[in-house]
C-alpha cells in the first residue's frame, strides 16, 4: 500500500511517502515556524523523489495532534484538503504515539514514553509498551505524569525510552525510583513513523477530528440583550451583505464574490436587522468538525449596540448545529473592539499570522487566530 504522510504539529516540518515497508521519499526539517510555508513544496519534492503521482497514493496520514494550535492545523488542513480532491482515506496519528514509536524504534526497546512541554508547568504525556498503551495520550503536571507512570512501569524489566522536550526532568525522577530509562533526542512527531502507522491503522470511515487537550481559558457568558434580531442570511440578502461589507471595509467583496463563497460547502450567513433594514452580517463555514469566520460587519451607526455579539452568538450555534467542535477566526492585532467582543464571547487567542491584513501602502498588519470551544 501506498501512504503519503505529514506532520507540522510540533516543532519541524516532515513528509514521507512508503510502499509497504519500503521507504520511497522522506524529508524531515526542524523548524519553529515556517510550517505553512514550507509543506506544500516538501511534499512536492517528496512526491517528485518517490517518481509517483498523487493518482498512485492509496492512503493519506497526518498528526491530529496535542501540537501548537497554529502549527497543528497546518498539516490537519493541507491533508483534510487533499483528502477531499483525492478521496483517499486519511488515517490520524496522534503527536505523541508516533513519538512514543519512534523512540522505541531508535533504542530497541518495548516500552517508551513521551513528556512534551505544554507550557503553564503541565507536560504533554503518553506511554506504550509494545502494541498496547500504558499511558493515554493526555496533558498533566510534570509531577503528576512522572507519577503515573512511575506507578505503571515500576518493577518491569527493560529500558524505558524517553522522547520529548521535558524527557531530561522525567528521567532523572525515574533513575531515581530505581527505572531503566535511555533518553532519545526525539523532540518532535517524524512523517515517516506517521507512515508506518498509518499503514497499520483500519481504514477510517470519515475524516480525523484534531485533538485539542486544553480548553480555552474562557467560557461564552449568558445571552446579552440583543437591540437587532439575527436570522439566517439568503440568496436574497446577498446585495445587502455587499453593501455592508462596503461600509465596513475598503476591500470590499461584491454581490458575484459573495454568492460564489456562499455556494461553497458548509458555508452560511446570518443577517441582523433593525426595523427591517440590515445592519449587520456574518459569514462562516463549518466543514469536518470545524468552522471558520470568513468576514464580519456592523455598519457604524449600529455599533456599541451588542449586535456584533449578537452575530457572533448565532454564528456560533449555527456552527454547533452542524457538528462543529470548535471555531476559528482572525482578527486584527489593532482592532481593540473586536479582540475584547471575542474575549467576551469565550475566544482564546492560540496563534498569530504575520502581515495578514494587506495595506495599500505600508506594511501589512498582523493578525491573531482566535479559537472558540464549547
Amino acid at each position: 500500500m501506498k501512504i503519503l504522510a505529514v506532520d507540522t504539529a510540533l516543532g519541524a516540518c516532515s513528509t514521507a511517502v512508503l510502499d509497504g515497508e519500503s521507504v520511497l521519499a522522506h524529508i524531515f526539517e526542524p523548524m519553529e515556524r515556517g510550517h505553512a510555508e514550507r509543506l506544500a513544496p516538501m511534499v512536492r519534492d517528496a512526491m517528485a523523489a518517490a517518481q509517483l503521482d498523487f493518482a498512485a497514493l492509496e492512503r493519506l496520514a497526518v498528526t491530529v495532534g496535542p501540537g501548537t494550535f497554529t502549527g497543528q492545523r497546518v498539516g490537519y488542513a493541507f491533508m483534510r484538503g487533499l483528502r477531499l480532491a483525492t478521496g483517499l482515506p486519511l488515517v490520524g496519528v496522534t503527536t505523541l504515539e508516533a513519538m512514543a514509536r519512534a523512540a522505541a524504534g531508535d533504542v530497541r526497546a518495548r516500552r517508551a514514553a513521551v513528556f512534551h512541554d505544554a507550557k503553564r508547568g503541565e507536560v504533554y504525556c503518553a506511554a506504550i509498551d509494545g502494541e498496547r498503551t500504558l499511558l493515554p495520550v493526555q496533558i498533566a503536571p510534570l509531577e503528576t505524569a512522572i507519577g503515573m507512570l512511575r506507578e505503571l512501569v515500576r518493577g518491569s524489566d527493560g529500558t524505558l525510552a524517553l522522547a520529548g522536550t521535558a524527557a531530561d526532568a522525567a528521567a532523572h525522577v525515574l533513575r531515581e525510583s530505581g527505572i531503566e530509562v535511555t533518553r532519545t533526542e526525539i523532540t518532535a512527531p517524524d512523517a515517516l513513523w506517521v507512515a508506518r502507522m498509518g499503514l497499520s491503522a483500519s481504514e477510517p470511515d470519515d475524516v480525523p477530528r484534531p485533538l485539542y487537550l486544553r480548553p480555552p481559558d474562557a467560557r461564552l457568558p449568558g445571552p446579552p440583550a440583543m437591540t437587532a434580531p439575527v436570522r439566517p442570511g439568503t440568496l436574497a440578502d446577498l446585495p445587502a451583505i455587499a453593501k455592508l461589507h462596503a461600509e465596513c471595509f475598503v476591500d470590499a467583496w461584491d454581490t458575484e464574490f459573495l454568492g460564489r463563497l456562499l455556494a461553497q460547502p458548509g458555508a452560511f450567513s446570518a443577517i441582523a436587522v433593525e426595523h427591517d433594514v440590515p445592519v449587520g452580517f456574518v459569514l462562516a463555514r463549518a466543514v469536518a468538525g470545524e468552522a471558520e469566520v470568513l468576514s464580519l460587519g456592523v455598519q457604524p451607526r449600529s455599533r456599541r449596540r451588542s449586535v456584533g455579539t449578537a452575530l457572533v452568538r448565532s454564528m456560533i450555534e449555527r456552527a454547533l448545529q452542524t457538528g462543529a467542535a470548535e471555531v476559528f477566526l482572525e482578527v486584527g492585532v489593532e482592532n481593540a473592539a473586536a479582540r475584547r467582543l471575542y474575549g467576551r464571547l469565550g475566544f482564546a487567542e492560540v496563534g498569530a499570522r504575520s502581515a495578514y491584513y494587506r495595506r495599500d501602502s505600508g506594511p501589512g498588519t498582523d493578525a491573531l487566530i482566535l479559537r472558540y470551544s464549547p
